[in-house]
């Protein structure tokens, strides 16, 4: 299987992408924040596992999920990891 590299870039269009489809608001610096965390944690070409990011995309300081009541974190990440996983195969 070959693996692509992704860049932060791509990691940004593949979140507001997502924002969008769930068809969310935002008013801070969150896409920004979730593709910095998923750019920290690609490690030779390849994502790390949802169980090891999981935690870092909960720390991220947000209001998203306030102005998004209907949007639950763990729906969100995961699909949104599915779809940047997706990306990078």
């Amino acid at each position: 299987m070959v693996i692509r590299s992704i860049n932060k870039d791509s990691i940004l269009r593949s979140t507001l992408f997502h924002i969008q489809l769930k068809q969310c608001q935002y008013i801070d610096n969150f896409p920004e924040d979730v593709a910095n965390v998923f750019e920290n944690n690609v490690e030779r070409g390849r994502l790390q596992e949802y169980e090891k990011l999981k935690r870092k995309l909960y720390r991220i300081s947000t209001s998203f999920f306030e102005v998004n009541k209907r949007i639950k974190k763990k729906d969100f990440f995961e699909s949104l990891y599915q779809r940047i996983a997706r990306v990078m195969t």
